[in-house]
């Protein structure tokens, strides 16, 4: 159910999902940020492209693939549209910088001819600054294929399987970053990512669910498209739905503090993890905010929230030169905790506890409810969570799907050592 159907919400669960399409990019934003993206791609191929002869490819990375974008804060914030440049080429023909002024050329070039300020220069990519009333930015990461040295890198460190899978390492790149020493010199030791090979691990999280989804989509919209024919964007599985919600909370929640806020690609990667293809919002939440802090690892004292697709690599480095961060995180995981079990466990759905409600927005849950609400609402409703009963059979059908999942798709860990 989504708000703009304008249906009533009849539980918890139609309610959480109201808000979640209300904290969603709308449509048409979407896009529109997607039409000038391609715009942008189509501007860096065209035939006087001072690059069009390395086949210059944009794509959306970040919330934006993972679709789980939340609305902006406040007004005064923008949506950021996170995208990769990426160029077929080798370090052997660029540097970094020298790459990173190739792509800036162009971009600088298109927001001239398209009347906008001139880009600005980040560390790692160029930010284009579109009119306010588009309320998004866009940054440009410059980057160059590098899956042979990714995958070097995990056999290296003993992930045999991971380094072998194309379908999570194939499309790693080398990027750009104005920092580092060698910036200006030709090497190949340049830092890498893995954008879309992390979308792929992310969507292998919720492969039963999305496919439902689509094929609800598919029946309501009386198209006879097959799933895979449906595009992501048009669904939001519960695991996208219970990220946004919960985004939201910590944005909230650290609205005076947005320096040590628990940053969102711990929260994304620790809920895709501990979720178990639960068919409702509510029991996602249930199980992600059970679970999460469990896929913390502790290696020789060091808090370790991995990559899933590049080990080596700790989302929560920052955790111990500013234990702020470490301390905010845990601190947000036991509010939140608290928060969503009153509301879910209450008997009715048409009450925001106080709580919750301030660490949603208040703007948010009022309008929301105010719109989904029937004008009188049956004295008692069964809570989102119930009895053992309910509980053993949601149980149930988690580990069936789970169980689907370790027969035919990645794990929750692809990069046990082999």
């Amino acid at each position: 159910m989504t708000v703009h159907d304008k249906r009533l919400a009849k539980s918890h669960d139609d309610v959480l999902e109201a808000m979640a399409d209300a904290l969603d990019i709308p449509p048409s934003q979407f896009e529109e940020a997607k039409s000038r993206y391609e715009a942008i791609g189509n501007w860096l191929d065209r035939p006087d492209s001072t690059i069009a002869g390395y086949d210059p490819a944009i794509s959306p990375q970040g919330s934006f693939l993972l679709g789980t974008v939340t609305r902006p804060f406040t007004d005064a914030e923008e949506y950021d549209v996170d995208l990769g440049c990426r160029l077929k080429a080798t370090t052997a023909e660029f540097t970094q910088k020298s790459l990173k002024d190739a792509v800036g050329y162009e971009v600088a070039l298109y927001a001239k001819a398209h009347g906008m300020t001139k880009p600005e220069e980040h560390r790692r990519c160029w930010r284009l600054i579109y009119a306010a009333g588009a309320q998004f930015h866009m940054d440009i990461v410059p980057a160059l294929p590098d899956a042979q040295r990714y995958q070097a890198e995990l056999l290296t460190h003993g992930y045999r399987d991971l380094a072998y899978d194309v379908g999570l390492t194939g499309q790693a790149i080398a990027i750009t970053d104005n920092t580092l020493p060698h910036y200006e010199q030709r090497t190949d030791d340049w830092p890498q990512s893995n954008p879309i090979g992390y979308a792929a691990w992310f969507r292998g999280r919720m492969r039963i669910q999305l496919a439902v989804r689509k094929r609800a989509f598919a029946e309501h919209e009386r198209i006879t498209a097959s799933v895979d024919e449906i595009p992501d964007y048009k669904v939001k599985t519960p695991l996208q739905r219970a990220i946004q919600l919960l985004k939201r909370h910590r944005d909230c929640m650290f609205a005076e503090d947005g320096e040590h806020k628990p940053i969102s690609i711990i929260i994304t990667t620790l809920a895709a993890h501990a979720y178990n293809e639960e068919p409702t919002i509510s029991a996602a939440l249930q199980s992600i905010l059970t679970a999460m802090d469990r896929y913390i690892e502790d290696r020789g004292g060091v808090a370790w929230v991995s990559n899933p697709v590049n080990p080596t690599e700790n989302f929560a480095d920052k955790w111990t030169e500013e234990p702020k961060k470490r301390e905010n995180f845990y601190r947000w995981l036991d509010q939140a905790r608290e928060d969503f079990a009153i509301y879910l466990r209450a008997s009715t759905f048409d009450k925001m506890p106080a709580p919750l409600r301030e660490h949603l927005g208040a703007k948010l849950v009022d309008s929301t409810m105010a719109a989904v609400l029937p004008v009188a609402v049956a004295d008692f409703v069964a809570p989102a969570i119930a009895t053992t009963l309910s509980n053993a059979g949601d149980m149930a059908r988690a580990e069936r799907a789970v169980e689907s999942i370790n027969r035919s798709g990645p794990q929750s860990k692809p990069w046990v050592r082999s």
